[in-house]
């Protein structure tokens, strides 16, 4: 039962972010149904945005929105982990959002075994084009920005800019004047 599930969401939701859903009367039923899937007001998405459980449900399955969240094109965001995004958070096109992995060692590869592990996405984050965020991360720190191109493997400290395969620190924003 919960395969179908999954299947009849995810499919709702490519086609509520297809491109006919940003017709300015229509799009009002997009957010109609994110609204009802997400019990949130503060999603803001556009065109191929997929925002499900990837993997079988266990008790860090969850999804929270903290404040306003946008999400570009071309987005896959599986919460299998549990995520919480905090407040004006941005994620960019092309960028995939992993909490579970595929279990290997002293396994059949066909016994499918996974694990999952929970994100939490501070306020004000940044995350730019094409990046991928892998489950082995657990906690993006408030006001940080991922680099465009990045693949991020380990946690991001507050306020840091991070870029590169695997993503690595670069520095820290200067926050002069503008404190949130």
């Amino acid at each position: 039962m919960y395969k179908l599930l999954y299947k009849i969401d995810y499919v709702l939701q490519r086609f509520f972010t297809s491109l006919v859903f940003t017709i300015p009367v229509i799009k009002y039923l997009k957010k109609i149904y994110f609204y009802l899937r997400f019990k949130s007001v503060h999603i803001e998405v556009t065109n191929n945005v997929v925002i499900t459980n990837f993997d079988k449900f266990n008790e860090n399955t969850d999804i929270k929105f903290m404040g306003p969240c946008v999400f570009s094109r071309n987005i896959e965001v599986d919460y299998s982990g549990g995520i919480i995004f905090g407040k004006n958070v941005t994620i960019s096109n092309n960028v995939i959002i992993q909490t579970h992995k595929h279990e290997y060692d002293n396994l059949s590869l066909f016994e499918n075994r996974t694990s999952s592990s929970p994100l939490i996405i501070g306020d004000e984050v940044w995350v730019c084009n094409n990046v991928i965020i892998t489950n082995t991360v657990t906690n993006i720190g408030k006001g940080a920005i991922i680099a465009a191109g990045s693949v991020v493997t380990k946690n991001v400290a507050p306020n840091s800019i991070v870029a590169g395969v695997p993503a690595k620190h670069l520095k820290y924003r200067k926050l002069s004047g503008y404190e949130s």
